[in-house]
């Protein structure tokens, strides 16, 4: 059958509810050759309906059915499906959003292999090609079934008038065509494609008949005229008629020979192409499957580094899967460097850093304490002595190593040697050593008393004899006291000065652990009751208050001000306790029992280690888990070294693992509130910081102000409602901040203020409620849009309205561009912003977009806008030539997009997400190229005016980032899986990789790491 290709139709079936993403793959197909079918504005469902869809059905080479939970429930795209299917069309299942749990599916659809371009998880450029291959497989054949439908539709419309038949070289084609049905899988002709060609078949030898009847009729005559003359014609045509039969049965036989050897190597172009699409496709499934496993182990405790190679092998699989991307972005920003692993096989109890910040000591079970470098982990020297350790620590000068074993032996070490210096022999168990402040006295907590050593003649300077073990002891840090906790559940307060013991709390089993603040003036000791009990010294050393937990309370510590204190619980939580209170500040959880805890010296970080196999570093402004570190064994001890670069982890089965985790200095500080903060806003010249709480007031911080403990702010007024939207003029003399109440409709208004407080105004919309507000760009105007569409222009020195306009639809977000010629509006419902020309106050654009638009921003070069939307979804305008025309495919965020802002340079987009995240997006390369980790919902981002910070509002904290520092940390997505494989250990173990991919051949995903041990 000779091919004359023509441009490949097809019919698009979808749900008015997905119109944007198939105007979208309309024009992808379009630009590709592909003629699509789509009824975009909705034919009435009436006989011309039927007649119009059934006709476009016929004429399509393919039926191409856009999958989603809406068209799976529309009634007409089903009626469209069962016409396709009717016609024996090609159908080809394009996957745009997942069924819903236990939806219905057409069999046909679920049996047929699907086009994935879902949003979010597949690539749509990347899968456009594979779709149109799909469609044009067979597309000779499959276009000759079109045709011979619409003849054989058309003659039966024409009641079958032999006129309307195939003849000739079409009819020999049409049965060709029958005849190669069975050839290939798919192949369907229909009953009435099948009759019509018998039927041409029919009428072609009847005509053949007639023709003969003709030419015998005329012989007769002829035979009057003259039989001899005829006899001879007559041979002269049999043997002109067989030559002629010869010559076409040749031609046949060299046609068929051609269209097989043609056939040969299409079937042979056809069986490569087959091969190669199997192959991209078990490379796709192996993607899709390691990333959706990532995925799931990303919510694991302790398998944060499975998460990981799984989603850097599903990277390395399939390049730029935006799955993988996502999961391995979100795991870096968890993760730490390690700087060094080692392991000396014993349980390790305690560790503790030195002074000097160079060296850290371990104690294990082994009866080993070894001492280490912080900075690279390198092994000192490692004491040896009977029985196992429960503690070991280093003299504040340094110089000696002090450790206690379960046999009751003190020992004294030279810490630059390791060299025995003193021991001391007591009965039962040493449970706990602590310096005293000065360093002179050595504290032994043992089985059946505590003890004082002079560290100066190393004597045993005092024995008190206890009627139960003493587990833990600590010095205040005056020196004047020491605190005992024992098994029988009593705490002791020691005062040294005097001579004289204090009873303090009394819990009802094994106290665990005692600690003092760093004032001195408060004690916190927890238990195996399930509490943490407090007393404030000199307050008649009565307990304050007990706060009870779930579980076993295992450690507590203070943070430096001691204004709170963290304490560890065997019920998964980590609470921040007010001091002074006994309040609950906060809690983080861990997936089980926690065993440790620490805050750092500045007070900014906690660490938590236990038995789900993880360390975990908090932020102690907000609680927000900003490192999660994995732990081979359950976690027991760990330390921060002073300056909080280095993390120190220790468990059970021996592992010590040495943490780089500098880059949480990357964040220089938070400013924290009472209540929630809706925004902040530098001012344009640098000067300070402005922010609204929910105290209903606005609050003005000097710069260099900015995260110290007491940082000076001043209150610079006071609202009736609660406020949300805030703007700060360019000439940072001016805040409008947009007020709110839904009990009292005249608190609906913006409070337009001078800095200097000599000037405000109440900018009104008749009690309607206010979403936004807006500067323009030479700070002489300030513009307010309600929920009802209205935009009101005010002048900023009279508070007077001087223009308005009105919009369709509920206004979210405004941004005037920099030469102040257009106003963006976003839109809560419609899908799409609007583009208003401020000079002539009229509609120009209409920019599209899924989800309701919650930020608009314009770049400080006005030669981009950016969008956002409620639906996970930023894309970026071109503005330049007034054109606004999008740039790309946009960005998917993890959550609905809550703040933006550019860089002053312009190079760098910010953009915050509902689910806590800031991402930072490189303009030139289209990529994100960093993420910061925040508690909650992001409302607010905003740069200083140099760039050099970043100011980042969540919750009840002003989070503030040092941009150097993070973009030092910049990672392109070709840099992804070497920045993923430094932050792991080692690779998979041969038993893990089994239960993983089960009979694939193992292989190292990351090549610069052993293989883990099985």
């Amino acid at each position: 059958m000779e091919e004359n290709l023509r441009d490949t139709k097809i019919f698009v079936s979808y749900s008015r509810k997905d119109k944007l993403f198939a105007r979208t793959l309309y024009d992808a197909l379009k630009s590709l050759g592909i003629n699509a079918w789509v009824d975009w504005e909705g034919i009435p469902l009436s006989a011309d309906w039927m007649a119009e869809i059934t006709a476009a059905i016929e004429g399509a080479d393919a039926f191409l059915f856009i999958i989603s939970p809406s068209s799976l429930k529309s009634k007409v795209c089903m009626d469209e499906l069962e016409l396709g299917i009717k016609y024996h069309k090609k159908i080809v299942p394009v996957l745009y959003k997942d069924p819903d749990k236990g939806q219905k599916m057409h069999p046909k659809l679920a049996s047929t292999n699907w086009v994935y371009m879902r949003a979010k998880k597949d690539d749509f450029e990347a899968t456009i090609p594979k779709l149109v291959q799909t469609i044009q497989t067979d597309l000779g054949w499959v276009q000759q079934h079109t045709r011979i439908l619409q003849r054989a539709t058309e003659w039966t419309q024409k009641q079958r008038n032999k006129s309307y038949v195939l003849q000739g070289s079409d009819l020999d084609e049409g049965e060709r065509w029958m005849s190669q049905a069975n050839t290939e899988a798919g192949r369907d002709v229909l009953p009435l494609q099948a009759e019509y060609v018998h039927a041409s078949r029919k009428a072609a030898v009847q005509r053949q008949r007639n023709v003969t009847i003709g030419i015998g009729i005329a012989l007769i005559i002829s035979i009057f005229l003259g039989i001899t003359a005829i006899g001879y014609a007559n041979i002269a045509n049999e043997n002109k008629k067989a030559a002629e039969a010869q010559k076409a049965i040749a031609e046949v036989n060299e046609q068929k020979a051609n269209d097989n050897e043609r056939k040969a190597q299409d079937n042979k172009q056809q069986a490569e192409n087959n091969e190669k699409r199997a192959v991209e496709k078990e490379q796709e499934a192996r993607a899709q499957r390691s990333a959706s496993d990532a995925k799931i182990y990303q919510d694991k405790a302790g398998e944060l580094a499975t998460s990981t190679l799984l989603a850097v092998n599903a990277y390395t699989e399939l390049p730029n899967l935006s799955i993988a991307e996502d999961i391995l972005r979100q795991n870096i920003s968890l993760f730490a460097n390690p700087v060094k692993q080692m392991n000396v096989g014993a349980r390790i109890s305690k560790i503790q850093v030195s002074s000097d910040r160079t060296r850290f000591v371990t104690s294990d079970e082994s009866g080993k304490a070894c001492v280490w470098s912080t900075q690279d982990g390198s092994k000192f020297f490692c004491t040896q002595q009977d029985g196992a350790l429960n503690d070991s620590v280093l003299s504040r000068d340094g110089k000696t190593l002090l450790t206690g074993s379960d046999k009751g032996v003190v020992t004294l070490w030279d810490a630059n040697t390791g060299e025995q210096k003193k021991s001391f022999q007591y009965e039962g168990i040493i449970w706990d050593l602590s310096i005293h402040p000065n360093g002179r006295w050595l504290g032994v907590g043992r089985s059946n008393g505590v003890s004082l050593i002079d560290m100066n003649d190393m004597s045993v300077y005092i024995d008190y004899v206890l009627s139960s073990e003493v587990h833990k002891i600590d010095f205040d840090s005056f020196g004047k006291y020491m605190a005992v906790g024992m098994a029988d559940g009593n705490v002791s307060i020691w005062d040294i000065t005097n001579n004289r013991t204090i009873a303090g709390p009394l819990h009802n089993n094994e106290v665990f652990h005692v600690v003092f603040s760093p004032d001195g003036a408060w004690l916190v000791s927890v238990g195996a009751d399930s509490t943490a009990r407090t007393v404030r010294i000199g307050d008649g050393n009565r307990q304050k208050y007990s706060i009870t937990h779930g579980d076993w309370v295992e450690h507590a510590s203070f943070g430096p001000d001691s204004s709170w204190f963290v304490t560890a619980s065997g019920d998964g939580f980590v609470r921040v306790i007010d001091t002074a209170s006994g309040q609950e500040r906060m809690r983080m959880a861990h997936a089980n029992h926690v065993t440790r805890t620490r805050v750092s010296a500045d007070g900014q970080w906690i660490a938590s280690t236990g038995y789900d196999h993880t360390a975990r570093i908090w932020d102690a402004a907000s609680g927000t888990e900003v490192m999660q570190i994995p732990v081979e064994g359950i976690g027991s001890a760990l330390d921060f070294n002073p300056d909080s670069t280095r993390l120190i982890i220790g468990d059970r089965s021996g592992n010590i693992t040495l943490w780089d985790i500098s880059r949480l200095h990357d964040r220089t500080g938070v400013v924290k509130f009472s209540e929630f903060i809706h925004e902040a806003h530098f001012s344009s010249d640098g000067k300070w910081l402005v922010a609204n709480t929910d105290d209903k007031k606005v609050w003005l911080i000097q710069s260099d102000q900015l995260g110290k403990d007491e940082d000076q702010r001043k209150a610079l007024f006071a609202t009736k409602g609660l406020t949300n939207g805030m703007s700060v003029s360019k000439d940072s003399n001016w805040i409008a901040v947009v007020e709110s109440d839904s009990n009292v409709a005249q608190y609906n208004r913006v409070i337009l203020t001078s800095v200097d407080g000599t000037k405000k105004s109440v900018l009104s919309h008749d009690t309607e409620v206010i979403n936004t507000v807006n500067f323009t760009p030479d700070s002489k105007q300030v513009v307010t849009a309600d929920e009802n569409g209205l935009v009101y222009v005010w002048d900023v020195q009279t508070g007077k309205k001087i223009a308005s306009l009105k919009m369709e639809g509920v206004i979210l977000s405004l941004a005037i561009s920099p030469d102040g010629k257009y106003l963006v509006a976003g839109i809560k419902e419609g899908n799409h912003s609007l583009v208003w020309d401020l000079t002539t106050l009229t509609q120009v654009k209409i920019l599209e977009q899924v989800g309701s638009i919650n930020v608009v921003q314009f770049s400080n070069d006005g030669k981009l806008l950016a969008t956002g939307s409620s639906e996970d979804n930023l894309y970026l305008w071109d503005t330049k030539d007034d054109s606004f025309s999008r740039i790309g495919d946009g960005f998917d965020m993890g959550g609905g997009v809550s703040a933006m802002e550019f860089s002053p340079a312009s190079d760098i987009l910010v953009a915050g997400d509902t689910n806590g995240h800031v991402h930072l997006l490189d303009i030139a390369i289209g990529q994100e190229v960093a993420r910061l980790r925040h508690i909650d919902k992001v409302t607010n981002v905003s740069f200083s005016p140099d760039g050099k910070q970043l100011a980042v509002v969540s919750q009840k904290g002003i989070h503030l980032w040092d941009m150097s520092s993070v973009s030092s940390h910049f990672l392109k997505r070709d840099q992804l899986i070497e920045a993923a494989c430094s932050r792991l250990i080692n690779n998979f173990s041969e038993s893990k990789w089994s239960l993983l991919f089960s009979e694939e051949k193992y292989h190292l995903i990351c090549p610069n790491l052993p293989a883990g041990e099985n």
